[in-house]
């Protein structure tokens, strides 16, 4: 709610300051573009920090809110340490997702402490080919758009 109002204001001191309802929108299109650039590099971060990962042999043991965090996690035993996994846990079909009857192979970071499952590695490297698709997309189009 706050950023709507934020954002209210920001066009009402823009359109008081003379400001053209092009250039709102070019804004506009540019803070979209900016925010899928970001979810690119996001999402490459992620992978390039998964090469750097160790593969472990792990066990299911809960969903949980995260130490640092408002979201639930996964939570998997490995080597008699139990770990978060780095992002949360899907909303729906949990009870499918993660069973503690069975093992799993994870992706274990030492430096984060942290373990990244196999729905983190698919979010992660789907994330990155969609988004790197979007600003290719995104950057084609900008490249045929006349401006002025």
């Amino acid at each position: 709610m706050e950023l709507v109002i934020a954002l209210i204001v920001i066009i009402v001191f823009c359109k008081i300051l003379g400001v053209s309802n092009e250039m709102l929108v070019l804004g506009g299109l540019a803070l979209i573009e900016l925010t899928i650039v970001l979810m690119m590099f996001m999402f490459a971060y992620f992978c390039v920090r998964m090469l750097f990962t160790k593969r472990r042999e792990a066990k299911f043991t809960r969903v949980d809110k995260a130490p640092k965090g408002n979201f639930k996690v996964a939570y998997y035993e490995v080597d008699g340490t139990e770990y978060p996994c780095i992002f949360p846990s899907e909303m729906i079909l949990n009870d499918k997702m993660y069973r503690t009857d069975r093992t799993y192979k994870v992706l274990y970071s030492k430096r984060s402490k942290k373990v990244y499952d196999i729905w983190t590695i698919l979010t992660c490297i789907i994330g990155f080919v969609f988004s790197a698709f979007a600003v290719f997309l995104t950057m084609q189009i900008v490249s045929i758009i006349p401006m002025f």
